[in-house]
């Protein structure tokens, strides 16, 4: 049986570079949200006259969050049959569900591990600011209600990884 990983926490906490080394020491297949998802994103959120790098919008989280997940999921899948997966996004909602682990694997047949990467906010807006994505700018411009929405704590099983080094 293999075991989905599954890395998560805010933008720039540090997940991509994470869960990048986890794939690497447990030869496991790599899916981030950003790698599947970015050009589609972008495309159709300039076809809908829309900020191509809003993430932040009602109109991002309705139209395209679900769609994004539900391929990401679906690329693990394909793959858990073969190998260990890790899934590297924000996962904010499901996080809210302290079944959510237990779901996972009954829905894949397979092992679910958490992690949750946390910092402090102000390494996290300097991470931000270094690597100057436009997708940052209105979480910086609108700091402190973007840093409310990431107050809640994970109700569902999981380790933490604190990444403020």
């Amino acid at each position: 049986m293999y075991t989905l990983f599954i890395v998560c926490g805010q933008p720039a906490v540090g997940k991509t570079t994470w869960a990048g080394q986890l794939a690497k020491t447990q030869h496991a297949c790599f899916i981030d949200i950003d790698t599947v998802s970015e050009p589609l994103v972008h495309a159709g959120l300039r076809l809908a006259g829309h900020d191509p790098d809003d993430r932040d919008s009602t109109l991002y989280k309705t139209a395209f969050r679900q769609p994004v997940y539900q391929a990401m999921f679906a690329m693990a899948n394909d793959n858990l049959p073969h190998t260990n997966v890790v899934l590297c996004a924000p996962f904010t909602q499901e996080l809210a569900n302290q079944h959510w682990p237990q779901q996972l694997a009954s829905q894949y047949g397979c092992n679910v591990m958490v992690y949750w990467l946390f910092a402090k906010a102000e390494t996290i807006k300097q991470r931000m600011i270094i690597r100057g994505n436009n997708r940052d700018r209105n979480k910086l411009k609108r700091w402190d209600d973007y840093q409310a929405y990431f107050k809640a704590m994970p109700q569902c099983r999981h380790i933490a990884v604190d990444c403020d080094i």
